[in-house]
């Protein structure tokens, strides 16, 4: 045999070993095989076991499913639903490659886990490193290179995009399409309609489509919760050690596997089967490994899936953590287990916002002690500044490290603010200093002023003091972002060339935190607590404070979109402002708040701390005691995100 015909056997050998399908694997298979754990994980660089959570086989093995058009994964936090997600996306990038996209509630949480968790898994698992067209790999001249919202592979592409940007439903034809956390997509994408069709209608144009929705419930009826009541509403079920039932793990229905304790002690916790057989901790590992899904239901739509997974089938969580922070939460009131039930049992309450009573706020009134404004658990100053047409309103809270807080003044500062001297005024109020219960006289760390009005004016306040004074704006239909955003340069080019940073505030979400903790009875964190001395800390401040309400909103399929603050009363200035000095605590540290807590248990003369100014106006000394010390901003005191105490 010639030299020629050996290479045309081998050219044919190579060309027949090339187009026979991959070998057959399951989703789960090739996660065993090939995925390796996250850097960020406490185990980086171990092999993926589908055995650790195996609950999860399932949901990762439904993309094989004969029939399945649509899937809705209802999961709990730390449960592995969103690594179980990234197998799907790397069995397909890898094994059998499609074009897909991925979308999150907004632009940013997209680019952040391309950054993040999607860069963490392709850099540890050498299968995806091996196909991901990457600008540093060789071999890829004329060839599409990954960015950071597009990857590309051999056969496909993973798309990247945000539910708030339109462009991201009117670019790509897909056979996968992926929703994470869709109950934070926003209601309505400008005239298009809901994000969750538009991300369904990408996989019209494949016979095989696949539209995968993914989200801890926020809300009774919301987008998740309305997907898996209407698919087959799938349930892990675990088999009675004694009675030989199988049946699901709720949290305390008796009817099914529950969680039970002894006494408010979480250490006793375990699961009880209806017959009363108890599995405690030691073997709850092994009860659920033998599980296996069954639906539930009749799905009412054709080809849905459904899977609901609660905390209480995790490895990555223990029954007596669940049950302390049950216990936490419900003494915190009924916002805070609605938490608890959303994240932990993936079971969405009815949300049944009470307004809030005034009288009953202002009864809570007390006294911080003879001649004291701060009491002794607060260590740092806050305030917000509503500003109106006609005067400034001022609110100052102090806070302990833990979020307690209490009203230290309220104030309307008269003027318009249009004038120079209604900002003197107002720079006057914000260099008072108050009289702890230590002795130390405390000035106002951080100040929020809100842009809405005399906006120039307020950015030159701003400029004139920037690591004192901050200029905000408030958003509404932010639910799930922090509450003080990263700050961004105003769009008036004029302002920009001046250098003010503007600083976005999650009115909602800030308003959410606020409503519930000022149900929070007696004292710990977060507690609301209401000085008597202080003269308009009255009607009219708690009746302003109890201004709105929360309502949940519906699109025209009856599916809870999102939760919407309503006016009670025109003027809600007290609770604006309360915002405000909660987003400024929020911009503290920990090892900051640490600090300032000791420097105010230690109320010795810091003269190198002290502005003359400031200190001439601290009330006069008796002549039978030593002056109180008083505490100043340091010239460096807190940035946005960073910075720190000056030493």
């Amino acid at each position: 045999m010639t030299t020629a015909t050996l290479d045309a056997h081998e050219l044919i050998s190579r060309w027949a070993k090339a187009a026979q399908p991959p070998p057959r694997l399951t989703v789960s298979e090739w996660a065993d095989r090939y995925r390796m754990l996250p850097e960020a994980s406490a185990a980086r660089g171990a092999r993926w076991r589908t055995s650790t959570a195996p609950y999860l086989r399932g949901v990762m093995d439904v993309l094989h499913e004969p029939g399945v058009q649509k899937v809705a994964l209802m999961k709990a936090h730390q449960t592995g639903g969103s690594e179980a997600l990234n197998n799907i996306l790397g069995y397909l990038m890898q094994h059998d490659p499609a074009p897909m996209l991925l979308v999150h509630p907004t632009a940013t949480a997209a680019e952040a886990y391309s950054k993040e968790r999607l860069a963490d898994m392709i850099r540890t698992t050498p299968a995806l490193r091996d196909v991901v067209q990457d600008k540093r790999l060789p071999g890829l001249e004329g060839r599409p290179e990954s960015t950071l919202t597009l990857k590309m592979f051999p056969g496909g592409f993973l798309a990247l995009g945000g539910a708030n940007t339109p462009n991201t439903f009117a670019r790509w034809s897909v056979r996968l399409a992926l929703g994470d956390d869709v109950d934070r997509f926003p209601p309505v994408i400008g005239d298009e309609g809901d994000p969750a069709d538009l991300l369904v209608n990408r996989t019209t144009s494949f016979h095989d489509g696949l539209s995968f929705f993914v989200s801890t419930p926020v809300l009774r009826r919301g987008r998740i919760d309305t997907l898996y009541t209407q698919s087959d509403q799938r349930r892990y079920h675990v088999q009675c050690p004694r009675c030989d039932r199988w049946d699901w793990i709720a949290w305390s229905d008796r009817a099914h596997w529950r969680v039970t304790f002894d006494d408010r002690d979480p250490e006793t916790a375990r699961l009880e089967c209806a017959c009363g057989a108890q599995v405690f901790e030691r073997d709850r590992a092994e009860l659920v490994a033998g599980g296996q899904w069954r639906p539930t239901a009749e799905a009412i739509e054709r080809g849905l899936v459904g899977f609901h997974i609660p905390a209480m089938l995790s490895p990555f969580v223990t029954t007596a953590d669940l049950v302390s922070d049950f216990l936490a939460k419900r003494a915190r009131g009924r916002e805070s287990l609605r938490v608890f039930f959303a994240t932990s049992a993936a079971d969405p309450m009815e949300d049944h916002t009470d307004r809030m009573v005034p009288s009953a706020l202002m009864n809570r009134r007390e006294d911080y002690g003879e001649d004291v404004d701060v009491p002794e658990e607060a260590c740092v100053l806050t305030a917000g500044v509503d500003v109106q047409s006609n005067r400034f309103e001022l609110l100052v809270v102090g806070w302990s490290p833990n979020g307690e807080r209490w009203i230290v003044d309220q104030a309307a500062i008269p003027g318009d603010p249009r004038q120079p001297d209604a900002w003197a005024a107002l720079e006057d109020a914000l260099r008072q200093h108050y009289r702890h219960a230590g002795g130390a006289m405390l000035p106002i760390h951080a100040i929020a002023i809100d842009s809405g009005f005399a906006t120039e004016r307020v950015y030159d306040f701003a400029m004139r003091f920037p690591r004192w004074v901050y200029a905000t704006k408030g958003f509404a239909g932010r639910r799930g972002e922090p509450i003080v955003g990263t700050p961004g340069n105003p769009k008036d080019a004029r302002v920009r060339r001046r250098g003010v940073r503007l600083f976005p505030l999650n009115v909602d979400g800030a308003k959410d935190e606020i409503y519930e903790t000022l149900a929070l009875p007696g004292r710990g964190p977060g507690a609301w607590h209401f000085p008597r001395r202080v003269e308009t800390i009255g009607e009219e401040f708690f009746a302003q404070l109890c201004a709105e309400h929360r309502e949940t909103r519906y699109n025209k399929g009856g599916v809870a979109t999102h939760a919407v603050w309503v006016l009670d009363r025109v003027d809600n200035h007290a609770l604006d402002c309360a915002v405000m000095a909660l987003a400024m605590f929020r911009l503290f540290r920990p090892a900051m708040l640490r600090d300032l807590a000791e420097i105010v248990r230690r109320p010795v003369p810091l003269e190198a701390r002290v502005e003359p100014a400031r200190a001439a106006a601290a009330p006069p000394p008796s002549s039978s005691a030593p002056p109180p010390a008083t505490i100043v901003r340091p010239e460096t005191w807190i940035g946005p995100r960073r910075g720190w105490l000056k030493r």
